[in-house]
């Protein structure tokens, strides 16, 4: 991701983690990934590539370990193996640490501040950012061109949007961060078809002008692949399959 978000804190070295010669900006890289909730193993050894601005996408069936390879690599679930970006460590980091290396997760349930305003909820999202207030008025300004509804709720409780609407409030509030990393289960869940499209235009956009880096975890096939740069199948905890192409 261009901008200051991107170029990590100031002074980072040894001490930030960093385990390889790899950018500020360069690419997800996974290797053994394991973890499991108390005595079920869950993940198996996980290994997975994903070049700077690419987008990979997980496929397969519920239960295969997908949203728990998402939530360890944003710290809510405990695993071990190495996952790096841009050669810093992910891995044993808190979700604020993570956060503000740039790290950005839409889980399945949104996770928006109910009680809070559609804008109150975007200003948190800048908050992870090194420089919080610092062109904040402009990604505003593009994320409302991009979702022109949230313009249209920006003084509404977030509690009281639909459903579709605060999944793409949530979506929002991960962009208002300028994330290198953005991390999204089944962004397509309970949006309208016409909002679905929609999302994975904006989806396509964000990747192809902003070249952020992204992992979904999607079940419509069809419309994850047509964004995809990579698609992975996971069977079981473990990869079983990968296939990279080209969209343009």
């Amino acid at each position: 991701m261009t901008g200051p978000a991107g170029a990590g804190p100031a002074g980072a070295g040894p001490a930030d983690g960093r385990t390889g010669a790899g950018p500020p900006g360069g690419g997800l890289e996974v290797r053994g990934l394991r973890a499991e909730y108390g005595a079920a193993r869950v993940l198996h050894g996980v290994d997975l590539t994903v070049p700077a601005g690419e987008i990979a996408v997980l496929l397969g069936p519920n239960g295969a370990g997908k949203t728990t390879l998402l939530r360890a690599l944003s710290g809510l679930v405990r695993a071990r193996g190495t996952a790096t970006l841009g050669g810093v460590a992910l891995l044993g980091r808190a979700p604020d640490e993570l956060a503000r290396l740039g790290v950005a997760h839409v889980t399945q349930e949104g996770g928006t501040f109910g009680p809070l305003t559609v804008e109150e909820n975007l200003r948190v999202g800048a908050q992870a950012r090194p420089w919080p207030r610092r062109g904040t008025a402009e990604d505003l300004e593009r994320l409302f061109t991009r979702f022109p509804v949230l313009q249209a709720r920006l003084s509404q409780p977030a509690g009281t949007l639909s459903g579709g609407e605060q999944r793409l409030l949530a979506i929002g509030r991960a962009l208002m961060a300028r994330p290198r990393l953005l991390l999204m289960d089944e962004p397509m869940r309970g949006l309208a078809p016409q909002t679905a499209s929609l999302l994975f235009r904006t989806i396509h956009a964000i990747n192809r002008d902003e070249g952020t880096t992204m992992v979904i975890v999607e079940h419509n096939v069809t419309a994850a692949l047509e964004v995809a740069h990579r698609s992975y199948l996971v069977e079981s905890g473990r990869i079983s399959d990968m296939r990279a192409r080209r969209r343009w």
